[in-house]
């Protein structure tokens, strides 16, 4: 896994992981890097200094490797290094995250793979407004992007670790 600085065109600053090099510049190369804070398309690497791993036996905990998005944003340090007492911690991340999802799940009706038409027909005025939720393709939201939809992917729902065998 490769962690990588990254800015958009407007200047906010994230990190991205990634599986390798290669696979930042694929996702580069297809659209698929957006601003998380803006939404915006034009993400660049930024020119930082190496990051050193620490041994696998070292006292830091790291969520499990399935848990972690290709591509999150993430806070925890001020631009000197130290660490932003207001910033949130992983697991409060974790929890806010899975607020958000159950919010979406009780107010949003699931249209399931429909999701890009149905957004499509409620954008043009061809069905009546209202709050949907469902799957769509990279494709699809570039699509729905263009047309002016606003739409937001969410990261996924975070694992309930009570439903684990």
């Amino acid at each position: 896994m490769v962690i990588y600085d990254l800015q958009c065109e407007h200047q906010h600053e994230f990190e991205g992981w990634f599986k390798n090099t290669e696979d930042l510049k694929h996702q580069q190369a297809m659209g698929l890097l957006v601003c998380p804070v803006c939404g915006a398309g034009n993400v660049k690497k930024k020119v930082t200094a190496a990051k050193l791993g620490r041994k696998s036996n070292s006292m830091i905990t790291k969520p499990p490797r399935d848990s972690v998005p290709q591509q999150v944003a993430t806070g925890g340090t001020d631009k000197s290094g130290s660490a932003d007492k207001n910033l949130p911690s992983y697991p409060q991340l974790q929890k806010m995250l899975g607020q958000v999802h159950k919010f979406v799940e009780s107010n949003f009706t699931d249209v399931g793979n429909k999701f890009a038409n149905e957004a499509l027909k409620i954008h043009r005025g061809e069905k009546e407004p209202e709050n949907i939720r469902g799957t769509a393709s990279r494709s699809e939201m570039k699509t729905l992007a263009d047309e002016g939809v606003s739409a937001v992917p969410l990261p996924p729902k975070p694992v309930d670790k009570d439903k684990l065998n």
